[in-house]
């Protein structure tokens, strides 16, 4: 199966919301970042039921205000639908997210923002190292399954402790959230954030994964070569 990918652009800084086929009709959905706020709360789920897509994990890239909002429309319409995230990242999402993300939002003179991250619910699977998603996602159905074990979660510290980046080898495809940007990387400098491990990350990203990786980044420009950021 060639995966069949599409991209939402949502939330206050028009996050690339990633909708990925591992079966003909179910998908996963990377970095739901809807709200009330930007008046898309429902742009995903939408789309989901406009195609007659069955969502099987609703996967975060790392737990930033911008990336998460959307989980929560996510899970009142699919609540069995399990919500990963990495453990490293987990005190900044669901009931905690006003708690820790306020103050900073408030020093960046954002406060309006903090209404987003109200309500939302908490991950229900914490990554606490790099595995494939059949071993995180429990299912009875062989195809699904199978199409599962080809997708990777690569732990990718650096913008926050607790980034993550979806791969999947067979087919040289990136979900690299915030880490690479075309011709960037995310910024360090945030609460979490390591120029340091930012860039033993990025050196492990080029130095193994094929130069021909198709990269599928959280914001901006999108489906480049990972060569053309060498």
């Amino acid at each position: 199966m060639t995966t069949k990918i599409a991209a939402i652009s949502t939330g206050i800084y028009q996050i690339n919301t990633w909708i990925v086929y591992v079966t003909e009709k179910k998908v996963l959905v990377i970095d739901p970042a809807t709200s009330e706020l930007t008046r898309d709360s429902l742009k995903i789920v939408d789309f989901l039921k406009k195609n007659n897509l069955e969502p099987v994990a609703f996967i975060l890239t790392h737990g930033h205000f911008d990336h998460i909002a959307g989980t929560l429309e996510l899970k009142k319409t699919y609540p069995n639908i399990p919500l990963i995230c990495h453990k490293e990242d987990a005190f900044m999402v669901g009931s905690n997210a006003v708690t820790t993300q306020g103050p900073v939002l408030i020093d960046m003179e954002m406060e309006y923002i903090i209404q987003m991250l109200e309500n939302l619910p908490d991950p229900d699977i914490l990554v606490s190292e790099e595995t494939t998603l059949d071993k995180l996602i429990k299912t009875e159905n062989h195809e699904l399954k199978n199409q599962l074990s080809t997708w990777k979660i690569l732990h990718t510290p650096g913008h926050t402790k607790g980034c993550i980046c979806l791969y999947n080898a067979n087919e040289k495809l990136l979900f690299s959230g915030d880490t690479i940007f075309y011709h960037s990387y995310g910024r360090t400098d945030l609460p979490g954030g390591n120029q340091a491990e930012m860039i033993k990350t990025l050196n492990r990203i080029y130095t193994t994964l094929p130069k021909d990786t198709r990269i599928f980044p959280g914001h901006d420009y999108s489906d480049f070569i990972l060569e053309e950021n060498i």
